[in-house]
């Protein structure tokens, strides 16, 4: 009967009642992130796992159309005999080229997931330097074969494909990386416009043919040179630009 008693006893208490205050909400919220951020260091993903998993969230069928592009154009110009539309062509599907990467580099802008990937165990600049990393390495490759393909055949010499060819492929994405990494662009309109705008003067230039004969060799090196440095610079410019973006938005969720 003592013990029915005490049993009786211990359930009839009051349950105490303490008000919940917001700031130690807060401090449990930051220690269970903390705690899982110890778990994930603890195990973390590997380099190689993590590039493993950037290809398979690539759609590959950008690159498919990019294949698709280049073998068109050897098609081209390998059967076509007059220079200037060769010279067109070329231009042309070098800017089609990098234009067919927009969509997926600024995927993640479109869809409102940078504040995912800036809450992932991986800063963006790492994502980012990835995916530059999957695209400039397929892309080279591409080109690489297209360029080895057209001068096998003497359809066209080394020279006309560095100034007719790669000129355009390095000047548009240097447009392409220089709005990727510019904070104000959030859309794939204003690249894609700037792209077209540089196609059309690219145009011009190459079918006047007293214009495109009195542009020297030198000068052409020159432009080409500008361009990779250029090129250089927005890869390295924009991978800071985007660990200063990643220091921000961190304080601003603190």
């Amino acid at each position: 009967m003592g013990q029915m008693s005490n049993r009786k006893a211990r359930v009839s208490l009051p349950e105490p009642d303490f008000p919940a205050r917001e700031e130690k909400i807060q401090q449990t919220i930051r220690a269970a992130e903390q705690s899982l951020l110890d778990a994930q260091a603890r195990e973390p993903m590997g380099m190689g796992e993590f590039f493993v998993s950037q290809v398979r969230y690539v759609r590959k069928r950008w690159w498919l159309l990019q294949t698709l592009l280049l073998a068109a154009l050897y098609w081209y110009v390998v059967n076509q005999t007059q220079a200037i539309f060769v010279r067109q062509a070329l231009g042309t599907g070098g800017t089609i080229l990098i234009v067919l990467a927009i969509p997926e580099l600024w995927k993640n802008l479109g869809w409102g997931a940078m504040d995912v990937e800036f809450a992932s165990m991986y800063t963006i600049r790492q994502v980012y330097c990835v995916r530059l990393i999957l695209f400039s390495g397929v892309d080279l490759m591409l080109i690489t074969l297209f360029c080895l393909a057209a001068s096998a055949g003497d359809a066209l010499a080394i020279w006309d494909l560095m100034v007719q060819f790669i000129m355009p492929v390095n000047v548009t994405a240097c447009i392409c990386l220089t709005c990727l990494y510019f904070p104000k662009v959030k859309s794939q309109a204003f690249p894609l416009a700037l792209c077209l705008c540089f196609a059309v003067l690219w145009q011009r230039m190459v079918t006047d043919e007293t214009v495109f004969q009195s542009i020297s060799a030198d000068t052409w090196i020159l432009g080409l040179t500008v361009s990779v440095i250029y090129l250089c610079a927005c890869v390295k410019l924009g991978q800071r630009r985007l660990g200063k973006g990643l220091d921000s938005a961190y304080k601003d969720l603190l």
